[in-house]
């Protein structure tokens, strides 16, 4: 159990960063980002902050166009079923599914950083101690969106279902199973309906994005400051990430390939410890995850990230740096999340400053 002493500082930090919202590039992340960087400093970091520039498009507009693109997808294949065959229309299927996963692929990698559109630009504050092996990364932007992230994640997980469920028809029909055509008006009404929590998901300013992410930020701050950290210790804390990473994926540019990141993003009071990974499992940043938990009696998942949540450490691994996100919180949490109820209300500071000794723990094993 943390003792009172740091949960008393978590919530003073929580509450402080929690004032205003904190939009990527406004003045009031500014301030919170300078908050930050006297914090860092008093604990013996060397600070420097990076500007870098970005479109906002893709963060903004992602997430409507993916719902209208895959709905569109089943629409288009399922009325190809009906009105030519189901051959055709696996043709079609694999055609579309192709060129919604490569386009996907491009905007995240290509599109935050050149698109032309909604240009924009934010700090990210970097901060050293010695020379780091080990990186303590939390974003520190919040935004709130018109539908909230568990509503959501729960159309695009039943938009994913269908598709499969309607290439599954296909097959079975292509194998002489007749009955399958009787499924197609109903799998188009369902699509419809699947995708509507994604068409109507915009990007507004009116989250102070307590559990994402001031909870994360104040727990790297105060792991940073922990006498069990390692003397060689990196801190990033960056802008964007609520616009499709942009922080993170102009930083990871030159990131060393020999660096390990721990990224800590959204840390309810309650719910399942998470460590998640991206791409291929990263074997010793998840053991050493696993030990640092026990060692601080938090029962830890890992898993791969939860389908449609960006995390900071995705640009990492894409370049095959080893990087985590740790988390912890529950279907209520995901529920609050990028709405007005994301506020310091409703946190003791209880879980930021546990998941601070899970990473003081965790960078000195890995250090």
């Amino acid at each position: 159990m943390a003792d009172v002493e740091l949960v008393q500082r978590a919530k003073a930090l929580i509450d402080r960063l929690c004032e205003q919202p904190r939009f990527a590039g406004s003045t009031e992340e500014s301030r919170a980002r300078e908050v930050c960087k006297r914090e860092l400093e008093t604990a013996g970091f060397e600070c420097r902050q990076h500007t870098f520039d970005y479109s906002e498009w893709p963060g903004r507009w992602g997430p409507p166009l993916s719902a209208a693109f895959q709905a569109a997808t089943i629409l288009i294949v399922a009325r190809t079923a009906t009105e030519k065959s189901p051959l055709l229309a696996i043709i079609v299927a694999g055609v579309l599914v192709a060129a919604l996963i490569l386009v996907d692929a491009y905007a995240k990698r290509r599109w935050i950083t050149n698109f032309p559109a909604q240009r924009a630009r934010s700090v990210n504050l970097e901060a050293k101690r010695g020379t780091p092996l080990v990186w303590l990364v939390a974003h520190i932007d919040s935004k709130s969106q018109t539908v909230p992230m568990l509503i959501r994640i729960a159309g695009s997980i039943a938009l994913a279902l269908i598709l499969i469920l309607t290439v599954a028809s296909l097959l079975l029909s292509l194998l002489g199973v007749h009955r399958v055509s009787s499924l197609w008006p109903a799998v188009q009404i369902v699509a419809i309906i699947a995708a509507l929590p994604g068409l109507a998901c915009y990007v507004r300013n009116n989250s102070t994005g307590a559990v994402d992410n001031a909870t994360g930020v104040v727990a790297v701050l105060l792991a940073a400051q922990s006498p069990a950290a390692p003397r060689d210790l990196g801190v990033l804390i960056t802008s964007g990430e609520e616009l499709g990473l942009a922080g993170a994926r102009a930083w990871a540019v030159s990131a060393p390939k020999e660096a390990r990141i721990l990224n800590c993003d959204t840390v309810d009071d309650t719910g399942n410890w998470r460590c998640m990974y991206t791409g291929a499992k990263p074997e010793q940043l998840t053991q050493s995850a696993r030990r640092a938990a026990d060692g601080v009696a938090a029962r830890l998942r890992v898993t791969r990230l939860i389908p449609g949540i960006l995390a900071d450490n995705m640009p990492f691994a894409d370049r095959g740096i080893g990087a985590v996100t740790l988390s912890r919180g529950t279907l209520a949490t995901l529920a609050r999340i990028h709405t007005r109820r994301d506020n310091s209300n409703a946190l003791t500071g209880k879980g930021a400053a546990k998941a601070s000794a899970l990473l003081s723990a965790l960078a000195k094993e890995l250090a």
